[in-house]
């Protein structure tokens, strides 16, 4: 087996392929939105912020049925934000003031094969990164991503298989070079046959540079009445691309009801801003629609409010609502 059949995991927070190019990008204006006074933002005092979603699935259109069905209970996205008064230990060369950035998804659920029987599962992905602060364009220093998940084959052929790996990029202090190492956690496998990788990657081009685990955290500290671009490393496919708007930001009306620093908001209506995003790449494919409350908003911080993802091999559409946030 070749590492690529690692390809059709449960690939949500991937924003996937769009237009082609690879060069180099502008530097990013960042201002921390997630302070009530970002001006202050240098000032790290260990605070943390969790902000919980619930997540639900629309199944595809009978026109778009295969051979095999999925069900889901609801599920659960958590993302935390912790503030360092040190990175110390992160990496050698780490010293500075940053953040770590948490999350983890989980989703049960059963899924069922043409003229067979219906098979429960649970997926979950857990992912952490460390950063710097905004002062320091939000570099990446070490992330880290953990698959336990379902999906089919990559053939399509009749046969569902479990995936379960972990993905760790640990960057250089210069931010020119990182080291991706994959490894096979299925026990049930010899060593011999684990889809284990290791290798550098040079990191190309100009402009601002986010791991791919910090930037929904990230694009709160962009203006996203602009067009922007910046570097990323494509997780699924190892390699260094661009990610931009594939849709400019519209700004609307949302309601919703909250749970803010444990009381209840009730029917709360917030503008916000809503795009799209996609990596870059001369493979087309799928992109993340964010939708963002406008940093006028200052009880909640320029948070992602809701996300809608294309499911597992593109069978329907999970939508991800925030409903808890616990802010600085």
């Amino acid at each position: 087996m070749k590492l690529k059949k690692l390809a059709p995991i449960f690939t949500l927070l991937l924003p996937l392929a769009l237009l082609s190019g690879c060069g180099g990008t502008a530097e990013l204006d960042l201002h921390a939105n997630w302070y009530a006074d970002e001006t202050h933002h240098q000032l790290i005092n260990g605070q943390k912020e969790t902000l919980t979603y619930e997540v639900i699935y629309t199944p595809p259109t009978e026109a778009q049925k295969p051979f095999a069905e999925y069900h889901y209970d609801k599920g659960s996205y958590i993302a935390v934000l912790q503030e360092h008064s040190s990175l110390a230990g992160e990496a050698e060369w780490a010293t500075g003031t940053g953040y770590t950035f948490v999350t983890d998804f989980s989703i049960s659920g059963t899924y069922k094969i043409t003229g067979g029987e219906e098979t429960p599962f649970t997926d979950t992905i857990h992912s952490e990164v460390s950063f710097a602060n905004v002062g320091e364009m939000l570099r990446p220093i070490r992330s880290y991503k953990e698959f336990h998940t379902t999906s089919q084959t990559e053939t399509y052929g009749l046969k569902f298989v479990r995936y379960e790996y972990s993905y760790t990029a640990t960057y250089n202090q210069k931010l020119t070079e990182t080291q991706i190492t994959v490894r096979d956690l299925r026990t049930d496998v010899k060593d011999e046959d684990k889809l284990d990788l290791s290798k550098k990657l040079k990191l190309k081009g100009s402009g601002t540079f986010l791991d791919n685990e910090q930037i929904l955290l990230a694009l709160r500290a962009v203006d996203l009445s602009m067009n922007f671009s910046f570097r990323t490393v494509n997780p699924v496919t190892h390699a260094r691309e661009n990610v931009t708007m594939a849709s400019s930001a519209k700004e609307g009306k949302y309601t919703g009801s909250f749970i803010r620093n444990g009381t209840s908001t009730g029917e709360t209506p917030l503008a916000v801003t809503t795009f799209a995003i996609g990596y870059t790449s001369k493979k087309s494919g799928m992109t993340q629609t964010l939708t963002y409350a406008l940093p006028s908003e200052k009880n909640f911080r320029n948070a992602l409010i809701e996300m809608k993802t294309t499911a597992p091999d593109g069978l329907g559409t999970f939508t991800y609502r925030l409903k808890e946030l616990t802010t600085f």
